[in-house]
């Protein structure tokens, strides 16, 4: 049915959409790309584009939104898995989405999501940290999640940037090593 909000055929039409502007990610800034450089990537009219979204920004939400309902069931099982397997299964996560990992971690102060994400998880890392560092100052607990935060975020965008392209296990493993060192 045409017109119908989930067939198939609308469903290919999103997901076309959405790769061709995850492929123009790859080349240009968010800012910088028009709803008519994903038309022709994905070949499709404007219309067509306007019936599924606002603009560049609002796919990039809607795509930013999808991979945060990814990560979210990982973020809320830490506390029952080791470090590494936790790390693992994010960094898995972030590796099959690169181009848009990339673009939402470098930007992750502007993106709504992502610090939502981080405001979940905030409390629970804290209270971590309490034990972990044995330390009660709330100001000095920030600045602990802050340090995990940005430097967890830094690692990651210099493992997607490498030419190297250190295997997945490879950057799990050094991420654990850094955190669980941290905590000794």
């Amino acid at each position: 049915m045409a017109g119908t909000k989930n067939n198939r055929r609308t469903q290919y039409t999103i997901q076309v959409i959405k790769e061709a502007f995850i492929h123009l990610l790859d080349t240009n800034e968010l800012s910088k790309i028009t709803v008519t450089q994903i038309c022709r990537e994905a070949d499709v009219n404007r219309g067509t584009f306007y019936l599924h979204f606002d603009d560049p920004l609002d796919l990039f939400h809607k795509i930013e939104a999808e991979l945060v309902d990814q990560i979210r069931p990982i973020l809320a099982m830490r506390p029952q898995e080791q470090l590494h397997d936790w790390l693992k299964r994010l960094i898995i996560i972030l590796k099959a989405n690169e181009a848009v990992s990339r673009i939402i971690l470098a930007n992750y102060r502007d993106g709504i999501m992502i610090n939502e994400l981080f405001s979940e998880v905030q409390e629970q890392a804290i209270e971590e940290f309490k034990e972990d560092f044995h330390e009660q100052n709330p100001h000095i607990l920030k600045y602990y999640f802050s340090y995990f935060v940005n430097g967890s975020i830094s690692a990651i965008l210099s493992w997607f940037a490498d030419e190297e392209d250190q295997s997945i296990e490879g950057i799990t493993k050094a991420l654990a090593n850094v955190l669980s060192r941290s905590t000794e």
